[in-house]
């Protein structure tokens, strides 16, 4: 290509003018950026260091220093979102407002991230993950249901609480309700269940005393208030753990023990009446009057009131004409 000395100069006006405008633009974009600061604390007001503070859409990112403490250079101006990540706690975000050459402060408080793990289960066999147990577990969180529901005895408890579980009532007043998990077992020996409390064993079954046709059973000396949790064990993998006699089940209670921190007290009161409808005087003693002889007193039976020969109660006089 051939230029003249003419158009030499004016290739280099055009280069020197392109090169001015780009140092202009790269000043203005310069101009146009700002700074952001702030603090990443926990929710107990500690610093988090070591804390990833970026600008979201851009390469724009620090790290908090021992002090929880940040500083964003070169942030576009504008509305910018900041996000803030570390191992451990949930990540947040936030908007702010940077204007062109001046600064923003922008603080942030990272809560916990709890991670469940996986639950398991230490058995006579060894650790297991509890999806891959053999035997059924169900936690009853005793001290809740307490509070939540009127319950009186162990019975209550676990009356419609697990999967399986029976429990039936004592048909008479004291009397401990029977609990059956997963049915009978056995005609002739206990269908109950073996209870293990605090890692001792209990007798749970019916027999010993008997009054009026009823069985005792320790059961009802367990108080329901004192329990923290409870776990009923079913299947035939309990036997492994705590013998032959689990082939009815097991049901293991936890009761409360102290823990740290201030002393609290929990008060609760109950109150009701008790009535008797029957007429004893007149169940045990029908009195009335034969009907051939009416002034005599006599003490009714079902037959004679059946056939009419005696009536209840005193006959009325007849007043004079």
């Amino acid at each position: 290509m051939h230029l003249n000395r003419q158009g030499v100069r004016s290739f280099r006006l055009r280069s020197v003018l392109s090169a001015l405008g780009f140092v202009a633009l790269s000043a203005a974009a310069a101009g146009a950026q700002g700074t952001v600061t702030g603090r990443v604390t926990t929710g107990s007001a500690q610093p988090l260091p070591d804390s990833r503070v970026l600008v979201v859409g851009t390469t724009v990112t620090t790290t908090t220093t021992s002090e929880g403490r940040y500083t964003l250079r070169g942030v576009p101006a504008g509305t910018v979102e900041i996000r803030v990540i570390r191992v451990g706690y949930q990540e947040q975000k936030k908007s702010v407002t940077v204007a062109s050459g001046g600064s923003a402060n922008l603080d942030f408080t990272l809560d916990p991230n709890v991670a469940k793990l996986t639950e398991v289960v230490i058995t006579a066999t060894g650790e297991q993950r509890k999806a891959e147990i053999g035997n059924s577990v169900t936690t009853i969180d005793a001290s809740t249901r307490v509070q939540e529901t009127p319950i009186h005895n162990m019975g209550d408890l676990l009356a419609a609480k697990a999967p399986g579980v029976a429990v039936i009532p004592g048909s008479m007043t004291g009397q401990a309700a029977q609990v059956h998990i997963r049915g009978l077992n056995s005609i002739s020996r206990s269908n109950a269940p073996i209870y293990i409390i605090d890692g001792v064993r209990m007798d749970g079954g019916t027999g010993g005393l008997s009054t009026g046709g009823s069985q005792s059973s320790r059961l009802n000396d367990i108080t329901p208030e004192e329990i923290d949790h409870l776990e009923i064990v079913k299947g035939p993998s309990a036997a492994t753990l705590y013998g032959t006699d689990a082939a009815n089940g097991v049901i293991i209670i936890q009761t409360k023990r102290g823990r740290a921190g201030n002393t609290r007290y929990t008060y609760t009161a109950e109150g009701g009446k008790i009535t008797d409808p029957n007429h004893y005087w007149d169940t045990y003693a029908i009195w009335g009057h034969l009907t051939t002889a009416p002034t005599v007193q006599t003490r009714c039976i079902l037959p004679t009131m059946a056939t009419g020969a005696c009536v209840m109660g005193w006959p009325v006089p007849r007043l004079p004409l």
